[in-house]
């Protein structure tokens, strides 16, 4: 298996890079959109964390900025019907920490926001992977510090038996249709109760 690519990159498109390594042999990596844009320049160095898939057709190299999120495609293509390619647009659509909350908290409209997942692909994917994603680590996220009305809203619907990524969502969900304004705890879990 081909686990790391180190090279120069000579040529990029949408969805794939070219990647020639010291020894002269040209690679072609198929990557997510997102980072097409964040590689450097083409006759610069670059690095890659990658999955070689077999097929019966083709052999397929598929890139990545980090193990993780290696490692996160590699999961993403154990549900029965997502492939490699289905695999590569959600990690080119949905940021990794947002596509590991959204599984956590079985949020599906996240997940169908990806082209070519529907409503019972989003549910297969949430339901298998739900709680195989725990020694990714805590994707981190966009709520703000411990001991704000998020916090509190969060630690109030886990009081009530939400597990932890679906309060989290909701409350996420909460901010984002409050727009920017300030809101108390118990207005949040009012609000974020809408979402779960």
């Amino acid at each position: 298996m081909i686990r790391r690519l180190r090279g120069e990159l000579v040529g990029r498109a949408a969805g794939a890079v070219e990647v020639v390594t010291g020894d002269g042999v040209g690679y072609e990596v198929n990557v997510p959109l997102g980072l097409v844009d964040r590689l450097p320049p083409e006759g610069a160095a670059v690095e890659l964390h990658t999955v070689l898939v077999v097929r019966d057709d083709a052999f397929e190299l598929y890139g990545f900025e980090t193990a993780r999120d290696r490692e996160l495609f590699q999961r993403l293509r154990t549900p029965s019907g997502v492939g490699p390619r289905l695999a590569l647009a959600i990690l080119g659509a949905l940021p990794p920490g947002r596509i590991v909350r959204a599984i956590r908290a079985k949020d599906h409209r996240t997940l169908q926001t990806v082209s070519g997942v529907g409503r019972k692909t989003a549910e297969r994917i949430a339901i298998d992977l739900a709680d195989k994603l725990d020694d990714l680590g805590d994707p981190g996220g966009d709520l703000p510090p411990a001991g704000g009305p998020a916090a509190a809203a969060v630690q109030a619907l886990r009081a009530l038996g939400y597990q932890r990524g679906q309060s989290e969502n909701a409350v996420r969900h909460a901010l984002e249709a409050l727009e920017g304004r300030k809101v108390g705890a118990e207005e949040l879990v009012r609000r974020a109760l809408q979402h779960v």
